[in-house]
């Protein structure tokens, strides 16, 4: 872990630690948490299903130069009976038929190659759409896990200052008791202390709230978490470098341009209704009838016997469109304004892509650059504080400056600690802005986790309330009875 990062030596050795989940025990690192998130998300899982779906209109297409085969099959019962004199006629049969009827397309009118080409591109698209989906997921599970050590960095700190004023408010109220100090400095000591009471409250609030985020993106909680470096070989160097790779590899703009040539492609299927279409049919129908009745002509009696009809036939046959009222030219017109505006939206999606990249730049500079000058203000306000203490037992400060300097230390702690977990999460948006926010990018082993993403999930257990002073605690390896005490390694 390097020395800007790390979060031991900017609260002077405070441990990071919060009380956790019971029965929740896993240790993760960050990759580790962004690989089970990568095979159990459930948005990321939702998108892979829909894209599959899309690819199956690849199929849906292809069957376009194959052949279709449909059999019909009847059997039923009539009774006819009639008279139209000086004719009686009365016939009663059983028909049976059945019949098979082939088609192979000949030529489509380049639709079905126009189709094909449409729905790959649109599979590329959506599957481009998914890569952005899984970004943004990932996205979302390093700033949970920074979140989880942000909160319990903050719930110690607050602990601590609890504890700092506590002993402020003893040492106070010691002193007035022999008539060096004024009720008035009592209780504004025990204001501060109550204030730090409903600080470190809220704190454990905050806390229980990262968790559940956490648990949420991640799709479980860890025993113990690990303290991230920034991922500085993944960075580019400059953002001319940023932005070139983003218009490259960025999912959106990806997606955009597969979307225009699935648009060009739909322009050619609408342009096929104005060619002919040659069709080869086969068709072949047996028909039986068990028929049986007679017929009364001049008195004279003529029984019918049954009936049996035989057809084959073989057919080149073209359809000629030559007139459709219009409908071809505007469907022809409507997919050219289409492809159009697909066309102008990769302009849009690659103006988004810069902007977002160029953000994402700066605001990782601008927090690199800031973390130096809060590391700054907290060892600034430490010799303040030391200063003003000594100030004060000497009679030239009052209870009220240690009170605001312990504060603006503790204001300066929790900076950088806000800072730090900025400066995590800006460097991961800034790779995410790139398009390589990916396992391949990120070097993610997620095989191992695809057999654990499929089981059920654990139901959440209460979480504990915090211990005043807690000391710091020992990495877990094994599940405990009771309550655990998680560790942020630094």
């Amino acid at each position: 872990m390097s020395k800007q990062l790390s979060l031991k030596k900017v609260l002077s050795g405070i441990s990071l630690s919060a009380v956790l989940l019971a029965n929740a025990a896993y240790a993760e690192t960050l990759e580790e948490a962004l690989a089970y998130t990568y095979v159990a998300n459930p948005s990321i899982l939702s998108q892979r299903a829909y894209l599959k779906s899309v690819y199956e209109k690849i199929t849906q297409s292809r069957s376009g130069y194959g052949p279709s085969v449909s059999g019909e099959a009847s059997y039923g019962y009539t009774y006819t009976r009639s008279r139209t004199s000086p004719i009686f006629a009365e016939n009663e049969s059983m028909p049976v038929s059945f019949g098979i009827n082939a088609v192979q397309p000949v030529f489509s009118g380049f639709s079905t190659t126009a189709s094909v080409q449409a729905a790959k591109a649109q599979f590329e698209a959506e599957r481009a759409n998914l890569s952005n989906v899984e970004q943004g997921a990932l996205v979302e599970a390093v700033s949970a896990y920074t979140g989880v050590i942000r909160a319990v960095a903050v719930l110690k700190l607050n602990q601590n200052n609890e504890s700092v004023l506590q002993r402020q408010l003893d040492y106070t109220r010691d002193r007035f008791r022999v008539g060096e100090l004024t009720k008035t400095d009592v209780a504004q000591a025990e204001a501060r202390h109550a204030g730090a009471v409903a600080s470190r409250i809220s704190a454990e609030g905050d806390l229980k709230v990262a968790y559940a985020v956490y648990q949420k993106v991640v799709g479980k909680l860890p025993e113990k978490i690990f303290e991230p470096e920034v991922p500085a070989a993944k960075l580019p160097q400059t953002l001319d470098d940023a932005l070139e790779i983003a218009l490259k590899s960025n999912p959106s703009v990806l997606a955009a341009e597969k979307q225009a040539k699935s648009a060009e492609s739909a322009v050619t299927v609408a342009q096929s209704g104005y060619y002919p279409s040659v069709d080869l049919q086969a068709g072949y129908s047996n028909m039986k009838a068990g028929a049986h009745g007679t017929s009364t002509y001049q008195g004279q009696t003529i029984r019918t016997g049954r009936a049996r009809e035989e057809d084959t036939n073989v057919m080149l046959v073209m359809d000629v469109p030559l007139y459709r009222s219009g409908s071809t030219v505007s469907k022809v017109r409507e997919s050219k304004y289409a492809a159009r505006q697909a066309e102008i939206n990769i302009n849009t999606v690659k103006r988004d892509a810069i902007r977002s990249t160029t953000q994402a730049w700066e605001n990782y500079q601008a927090t690199r650059a800031s973390l130096s000058s809060l590391e700054e203000q907290v060892k600034a306000s430490m010799l303040a504080l030391d200063g003003v203490k000594a100030e004060e037992q000497a009679g030239a400060r009052t209870v009220l400056d240690v009170l605001n300097a312990e504060q603006e230390l503790l204001d300066a702690r929790v900076s950088v600690v806000t800072a730090k977990k900025s400066l995590i999460d800006a460097s991961y948006q800034l790779i995410a802005s790139m398009g390589l926010m990916t396992p391949k990018g990120l070097g993610l082993d997620v095989a191992r986790y695809r057999k654990t993403a499929e089981q059920p999930a654990r139901q959440p257990a209460q979480v504990a309330a915090p211990v005043e002073d807690a000391q710091p605690a020992e990495p877990v390896t094994e599940p405990a009875a009771e309550a655990a005490v998680p560790v942020v390694e630094g």
